[in-house]
């Protein structure tokens, strides 16, 4: 019963309990799907209710054992097709002689050919995604790390469309626009 907001914070949360947010001090993971709520609703203005829904759940396929057709009984096709559409699936590049850089850039590579192939309602969770990872990420990376992450960042605002959110685009550049600061 419930909103599907309700009901989808209701899976993040039961499918996330347990997991925790990188770094010092660590939060647990449901900050971060309801950070992506946040982002969507408030900074992207999104009101459909299935967006702001799958956005809950943008990482439930990939991080937790949450069931596609859990997804679909509860929220139905839209927000379980959204999901599927953020949802990654990187294949295993351990073992294979490469570098961390050029492990990196492969990922970088798949990622940005995902999101070239989304919809505008995906993209819109991927920006929220984005905003959130990179608040992230300056609380807890640091050198390399802290500096590809801004890359791929940066790399993903010239792959999704300004107009799709001007307000999750401009808050991302802003952010990627901090570490030309430092």
């Amino acid at each position: 019963m419930g909103t599907p907001i309700e009901k989808a914070i209701r899976l993040a949360y039961k499918a996330h309990k347990g997991q925790f947010r990188d770094g010092e001090a660590p939060l647990p993971y449901i900050s971060h799907p309801l950070d992506v709520l946040n982002n969507l609703r408030y900074v992207g203005r999104v009101t459909d209710e299935d967006v702001l829904a799958a956005g809950v759940l943008h990482d439930t396929l990939e991080e937790t054992d949450l069931h596609p057709e859990t997804i679909f009984k509860e929220l139905g096709g839209r927000v379980l097709d959204l999901v599927i559409e953020v949802t990654r699936e990187e294949p295993d590049f351990t073992g294979q002689g490469l570098t961390d850089e050029e492990i990196w850039h492969l990922r970088s590579n798949l990622l940005l050919e995902e999101i070239t192939r989304m919809s505008d309602d995906a993209k819109r969770i991927k920006l929220a995604d984005r905003i959130s990872n990179l608040e992230g990420a300056y609380a807890t990376r640091t050198g390399d790390k802290l500096s590809r992450y801004v890359k791929q960042s940066e790399w993903i605002l010239e792959r999704i469309e300004r107009d799709i959110s001007p307000p999750m685009w401009d808050a991302i550049k802003v952010l990627v626009d901090l570490s030309a600061r430092d």
